[in-house]
């Protein structure tokens, strides 16, 4: 039996919160991208809420999928991609790709997905960050979209976890 630590949790965005301004993403991704189709690309796990949501909140063509990632966090607290791999038989060549990240911190991991991605020739491709923590940033990079900006902290739920666990929570709190 797992041994679970009571974490004190602060709530920072309401479901309702969320909702309506993933709504809001939705509305302006689609008139950014025109008439033209929409893949969302969304690394696991942290976008397992996120990304049906916004696909949801997104009118025309949607297309979806996901990159699964493994981090080594053994020697640092600042996680470094070690493993990537994504769906090889998506296309992306003349899509409209937006590459959704749970926590956009360093943007380490971001800006070399991104490079990476821009191989596959899409007609574009965005960042869009659910949670965008700019005073952790180690590189030059920005997210196109963004639902919040926070502060220092750990954050969890609506999809982010601590320690296998409160990703169930329907809002976002810090922990």
């Amino acid at each position: 039996m797992r041994k679970t630590r009571k974490i004190k949790l602060k709530k920072a965005f309401s479901d309702k919160k969320i909702a309506s301004v993933v709504a809001k993403l939705g509305k302006r991704i689609r008139k950014d991208a025109g008439d033209g189709e929409i893949f969302l690309l969304g690394i696991l796990k942290g976008t397992s809420c996120f990304l049906p949501d916004l696909m949801r909140a997104i009118s025309g063509e949607v297309g979806f999928g996901y990159i699964d990632m493994i981090l080594d966090v053994s020697d640092t607290q600042v996680a470094s991609a070690v493993e990537i791999s994504y769906l090889s038989h998506t296309h992306l060549r003349g899509r409209h790709v937006y590459l959704l990240k749970d926590v956009v911190s360093t943007g380490v991991i971001e800006n070399y997905l991104l490079t990476q991605l821009r191989q596959k020739d899409p007609t574009d491709i965005k960042l869009v960050a659910l949670l965008d923590h700019v005073d952790q940033r180690t590189v030059d990079i920005e997210p196109d979209y963004r639902a919040f900006k926070v502060g220092p902290g750990t954050y969890v739920g609506y999809g982010l976890e601590r320690e296998g666990q409160f990703g169930n929570l329907p809002y976002i709190a810090k922990a």
